[in-house]
């Protein structure tokens, strides 16, 4: 895995893995992201993201990660199978307790193919090896079983379930929370 280089106006660094680049966002993305985001099948997996998904909410969503990007608290990056954008990851950043929390998600179509799992894989360790970070947090809905199994295979470790902790499409969900140790995280990779 290789740093490629920084993008000035994003801080954020291009990062590279196996099959995968992880650019930071920009606006070029807005068509593609409302592509995926599209699908109710994939807004349904995920804990935040309004259905219909606009040009609009895409719009509000690149400006909350420009500033979060701008304030160093975030890096949000767009996922790329070559010249095909595939979906997102992001560290959302807490300086101050030297913590951060994960966040992905990638389009229908590429859901089962290990992508998640290596996409995860990258931001944590740039997290940790890069950011230096102490504690990475990660959270999914309970339902959600594709998001627990990357989550399980990167090493984290589960701290609780949350009961009916947000309100989806008029269902609560219950929400399953998880955290990776910058002293876990390193006792792995010396064991790789």
């Amino acid at each position: 895995m290789l740093d490629v280089a920084t993008d000035g106006l994003r801080r954020c660094p291009t990062l590279a893995s196996e099959r995968l680049l992880l650019k930071p966002l920009r606006k070029e993305d807005l068509g593609p992201i409302v592509h995926w985001l599209s699908d109710y099948e994939t807004v349904l997996m995920l804990t935040y993201a309004p259905w219909p998904y606009t040009e609009t909410d895409a719009l509000q969503w690149l400006a909350q990660v420009d500033r979060m990007c701008a304030m160093d608290v975030g890096c949000f990056w767009g996922v790329y199978l070559g010249k095909t954008f595939i979906g997102t990851a992001g560290l959302s950043l807490f300086p101050e307790h030297e913590k951060g929390e994960l966040h992905y998600w990638l389009g229908k179509r590429h859901w089962g193919q290990g992508y998640g799992t290596e996409i995860a894989r990258r931001v944590i360790a740039y997290a940790f090896e890069h950011i230096h970070l102490n504690r990475l947090e990660v959270n999914h809905m309970a339902r959600n079983v594709r998001s627990q199994r990357v989550i399980e295979k990167c090493g984290f470790t589960f701290e609780g379930l949350m009961r009916s902790y947000i309100k989806r499409f008029g269902a609560f969900e219950d929400v399953k929370f998880y955290s990776l140790l910058r002293g876990e995280f390193m006792q792995y990779k010396k064991n790789e």
